[in-house]
């Protein structure tokens, strides 16, 4: 699973910086800086904070991260960065995906392994149901020395991912001295000054038509794991549209009830077990279906959601149950390959 993480992280580079200029670019504002395509407004002081940067990372700027610096003391300094940009799509796995990503590039400036706990959330008024997944954290940051080329200085952290329609909006903070309650305030600050419900309103998902469907390459190697797989695809998508609000599927797919994902491969195992005698199975399709059932069969699919999706899923009883159902995967020779993401669905939106 961290090679797909890794596949995940390199996707979404290649993503960004074909959106990218060659480099990006420091915008030079005085005064109020008005991200022009969402009319986000950025003062130079905000909440005791000071605008410190302004960086553009596409050539019509729409893409931008802003940050303030809040310093009280010498040594002692927080920096609030906020990030604005643009999708092209949007799928089931995009909010997860970005959290992913964030995870292993704070890994890759750490002295120690870090594990980041998911914590869900919603913002709604009577129009619009905005999901995010934020964390908060403390983290040793690397920083150049002189003296002894990397220092790690200890950190509280936040990080903070909104689904707004065609946009997203992300909030990371790094603090010497405020403690958790504090930045869980201050992210509180933030989506009400900044506006998140009305960055979700500039533009919706098309709801009215049926999200496309797109299968990995090791679905196709035969019609029972293909049939089967987009089964389940279809079933994820009957689920969100009956049972979250038409204001919530307005702004994201939020697939981090795992209801969702239950109702889905209930119904994967449905399908097989009808249609187990219709075609000739690759010896793999067969491995993972009859892994599968014994994980349903055992009353498992739940741990096995959480493990697959490592705690990017709403089940607060995930974390206490992991090493028993690692166990039980042992016991029950459940092999790796139960955890790998078959599909996605998703919104074309440009």
């Amino acid at each position: 699973m961290i090679k797909y993480i890794q596949l995940l992280f390199l996707c979404s580079i290649t993503i960004v910086f074909s959106q990218k200029r060659q480099q990006s670019l420091e915008l030079k504002v005085k005064g109020d800086y008005k991200h022009e395509a969402t009319q986000t407004l950025f003062p130079e002081l905000w909440s005791g904070f000071q605008r410190e940067s302004i960086t553009s990372y596409d050539a019509a700027e729409t893409n931008v991260g802003v940050s303030y610096i809040q310093k009280t003391s010498k040594k002692n300094k927080t920096v609030l960065t906020i990030y604005i940009y643009p999708k092209k799509y949007i799928d089931n796995q995009l909010l997860r995906d970005e959290f992913y990503n964030y995870d292993y590039a704070l890994n890759q400036n750490s002295n120690d392994h870090l594990e980041i706990k998911p914590l869900f959330g919603t913002l709604s008024n009577e129009n619009l149901k905005v999901g995010f997944v934020y964390a908060l954290f403390n983290n040793a940051m690397g920083q150049q020395d002189f003296f002894n080329g990397v220092k790690y200085i200890n950190k509280n952290s936040l990080l903070s991912i909104y689904e707004c329609g065609g946009w997203t909006f992300k909030t990371r903070v790094s603090s010497d001295d405020m403690t958790k309650d504090q930045l869980k305030d201050l992210k509180d600050k933030v989506e009400n000054y900044f506006g998140i419900l009305d960055l979700a309103s500039i533009k919706t998902l098309p709801i009215h038509k049926v999200p496309d469907i797109i299968l990995s390459s090791s679905v196709k190697r035969d019609s029972m794991m293909t049939k089967a797989i987009t089964e389940a695809a279809q079933a994820k998508i009957v689920w969100l549209s009956k049972n979250l609000e038409k204001k919530e599927i307005l702004t994201g797919f939020h697939d981090m009830k795992i209801d969702s994902e239950i109702y889905s491969i209930e119904k994967m195992l449905e399908f097989y077990k009808t249609h187990e005698n219709d075609w000739k199975m690759n010896p793999d399709t067969k491995k993972y279906f009859e892994e599968m059932t014994r994980i349903a069969e055992n009353g498992r699919l739940k741990d096995h959601i959480y493990e697959k999706y490592h705690g990017l899923i709403d089940y607060p009883e995930g974390e206490a149950r992991k090493a028993d159902y690692i166990q039980f995967k042992i016991d029950k020779n459940i092999s790796e390959d139960t955890n790998e993401i078959f599909y996605k669905i998703f919104y074309r939106l440009q």
